[in-house]
């Protein structure tokens, strides 16, 4: 027989009856589902975490005063009252070879007046190695510079949305917006979009130099973070080892005492994501897996119980010439078919779930060729491997036993 007849007969046979084909379907079309859907929420969190660590920045260290958390041993400052960090330590930071760059931020909360109009926004203070570091693109006018730090000139880079907001039929440049009270000149708009640390989206998001931002703080030139760039990912952790010893140097932390500072290495936090989608994607893979177990035991159970039904239509074959391989191979075809179709069904439900998600715009999921040959794959292979002793035991038969019963 050809394949084409083969398949034919698989489909002919399953048709008859259509009930118990579908029930036994139902544990492929679930774990084929579970599988496809494990290797979707695994490519789906690992291109969030990419795209939410491109607008964060590469490599990059932040450091916060207080105590490091999960050290062992009564802190030697809590965070509250902690040395703060200032504008030299970034400075000193910025000289350390392992680093390509470095920046003290300041941050607040104020109401922002645009012209009549007013909103409440967070406004950063940061050096100009801030837009290297965080990779924030300016897309209308430039940044400002080192020489507006040193001056305090009273300029201010805008987000997108806030440009689009309250300068949408105007140019934004040049336009003053007034921060607490104070004037500001629009001197650039960042282009792109999501969440920066605080939470606070880049298209929302207004940027001033450090030395104007009008904050009332302890000391001169005291700063909230520090956010430090590796000169590569190779060196990533050599910079954080240097960014500490110099911090303790410049603390004058010696021996055994606690740090009152502590250094965050975002290729971590990114680590955590990683295990975070991989607890996932097991999760979801063992509840697959059991699925796929437990349709594979149903339709071996199935594929018996098809074969005693059949015993007389076997014979009759095997009468007129079949070969015992013919009837194992039309058998096979038959369990084979089955999954095959569960799993179609299963990328089906699978597609519709991941539409789903992405209506709800929080998290990308894609449904690529790779997931549903997977998908393809492991239907067949259940189908190979419950459907072959069904097969076996129905080649196995006598034509003289078969044909004598009823």
């Amino acid at each position: 027989m050809s394949f084409v007849q083969i398949l034919v007969e698989a489909l002919r046979s399953l048709a008859a009856n259509r009930l118990r084909t579908a029930l036994t379907m139902l544990g492929i079309v679930i774990g084929i589902a579970s599988v496809v859907l494990m290797l979707g929420v695994g490519d789906a969190v690992k291109l969030f975490i990419d795209r939410e660590l491109s607008v964060l920045g590469s490599n990059q260290l932040i450091i916060q005063r207080g105590a490091p958390t999960g050290n062992k041993g009564p802190p030697r400052r809590l965070s509250t009252d902690a040395p703060w960090l200032t504008l030299d330590d970034a400075l000193a930071i910025d000289t350390l070879p392992s680093v390509s760059a470095a920046s003290a931020a300041l941050q607040g909360s104020f109401t922002v007046h645009y012209g009549d109009d007013s909103a409440p926004a967070t406004v950063l203070g940061v050096m100009p190695q801030m837009f290297k570091v965080r990779n924030w693109p300016v897309d209308v006018g430039v940044a400002f510079t080192d020489e507006d730090v040193r001056a305090a000139n009273r300029v201010i880079v805008i987000g997108s949305r806030i440009a689009q907001a309250h300068f949408l039929r105007r140019d934004p440049l040049g336009q003053v917006v007034r921060v607490a009270g104070r004037p500001f000149t629009v001197i650039g708009v960042m282009a792109g979009s999501g969440r920066t640390l605080d939470g606070t989206d880049l298209g929302e998001l207004m940027v001033v130099p450090i030395t104007t931002l009008p904050l009332a703080l302890p000391l001169p030139r005291a700063v909230h973070y520090i956010n430090a760039q590796a000169a590569s990912e190779i060196r990533l952790q050599e910079a954080e080892r240097e960014v500490t010893e110099l911090l303790r140097d410049r603390r004058r932390i010696t021996g055994e005492m606690i740090d009152d500072f502590n250094v965050t290495n975002l290729a971590s936090i990114a680590q955590s994501g990683a295990n975070i989608a991989a607890a996932l994607a097991v999760g979801l893979g063992t509840i697959g897996a059991i699925s796929l177990l437990v349709g594979g035991i149903g339709i071996m159970n199935i594929m018996l119980v098809s074969v005693s039904e059949r015993v007389r239509e076997i014979g009759i074959r095997m009468a007129i010439g079949a070969k015992p391989r013919h009837v194992l191979v039309q058998f096979l075809a038959e369990a084979v078919v089955m999954c095959v179709l569960g799993g179609l069904v299963g990328v089906a439900l699978a597609a519709a779930a991941v539409w789903g998600v992405n209506r709800l715009d929080q998290i990308k999921m894609v449904l690529t060729a790779t997931h549903v040959a997977s998908a393809v794959f492991f239907a067949t292979a259940v189908g190979l491997f419950f459907g072959w002793y069904p097969a076996r035991r129905a080649s196995k038969l006598l034509p003289i036993e078969c044909l004598r019963q009823e």
